[in-house]
């Protein structure tokens, strides 16, 4: 008898239990927040900050209200073919629903990779020695008579330069 009424009471724990936990679930929070943006008229380059970024991006949330505050920059990826910044955010509310959206910039990618056209000219012209993937005639066999080989398997030799050449290798 003892052990029918502790069953009894148990199984109407355990009901009661279930109930409070699925009404506990249904008023839980799980709706995702709301990212909206406003039109920025924003370059990305190499002196953009993330407060540039997160200008214009405001966040709100059916149950916590206004929350702007929690936006981050999760990443930014550069399109060089489009010339262009892909801006990554993300936010979360109290209850840990998450959004996540993204922005396209221009960019100017020469800035923000740090190559500029006058400083790679300055670099092959600091290394006069160096082909950089152009073809010295006095190397290549060009219309010169320096450095012209013959068939493979011959020795020439260069009439000023001095060098061996053996089957397109350089001797001394």
């Amino acid at each position: 008898m003892k052990s029918n009424i502790l069953a009894f009471f148990l199984s109407i724990g355990s009901i009661a239990l279930a109930v409070l936990i699925v009404w506990f679930y249904n008023m839980s929070d799980k709706d995702a927040p709301e990212m909206r943006f406003t039109a920025m008229d924003l370059t990305y380059d190499s002196s953009t900050t993330e407060s540039d970024l997160l200008g214009g991006v405001m966040a709100y949330d059916a149950v916590d209200g206004e929350i702007t505050d929690r936006i981050v920059v999760e990443k930014t990826i550069l399109d060089e073919e489009q010339q262009t910044a892909v801006v990554y955010y993300a936010v979360s509310d109290l209850s840990g629903n998450v959004t996540k959206q993204s922005r396209v910039f221009p960019a100017d990618i020469d800035d923000v990779r740090g190559i500029k056209a006058e400083e790679e000219e300055k670099e092959v012209k600091s290394y006069p020695g160096m082909s950089f993937g152009v073809q010295d005639e006095t190397t290549s066999g060009g219309d010169g008579e320096e450095g012209a080989s013959s068939e493979e398997g011959e020795n020439t030799q260069g009439e000023e330069s001095g060098e061996n050449t053996e089957n397109g290798k350089t001797g001394n």
